[in-house]
């Protein structure tokens, strides 16, 4: 079976649940490309499901990138609108 990391009910938050991290630090709103990926079902063994961070500072196998749960960030970082 085939889940999406964002369900229906969670897509239509304000603001939208998920934030992305960026190599230095820096944190952006999603562009509405994104939104739709991370709404995408995959099946969970799928190697192309979003990668999504445990935390602000978790790092990925080379980057600290990556989409990160908005609770999850720090009060002090701002968001910036989406690109």
């Amino acid at each position: 079976m085939e889940y999406p990391e964002v369900a229906k009910d969670e897509a239509k938050q304000v603001p939208y649940p998920y934030v992305y991290v960026e190599e230095d630090g820096s944190v952006r709103e999603l562009t509405p490309g994104e939104r739709k990926y991370l709404e995408t079902p995959f099946h969970p063994g799928d190697g192309a499901r979003p990668y999504i961070k445990e935390n602000y500072k978790t790092r990925g196998v080379s980057s600290m990138a990556g989409f990160c749960p908005r609770y999850k960030i720090p009060s002090r970082i701002k968001i910036r609108e989406g690109v």
